[in-house]
């Protein structure tokens, strides 16, 4: 059985979390980015396999 839930961006939260903790918040910034358009793909693809 596959998890769809896998297949979900990180939470946008996690920069704010970042910022304030003292990180380096463009580079938190760019992995949301990759992890959004990266599970505009695999959402799809993973509730295809659902069916």
């Amino acid at each position: 059985m596959t998890r769809s839930w896998t297949a979900l961006p990180t939470a946008s939260s996690a920069y704010v979390l970042a910022v304030r903790m003292g990180y380096n918040g463009g580079f938190v910034a760019g992995l949301i980015t990759l992890s959004t358009l990266l599970g505009m793909v695999s959402l799809p693809f993973a509730l295809g396999l659902l069916r």
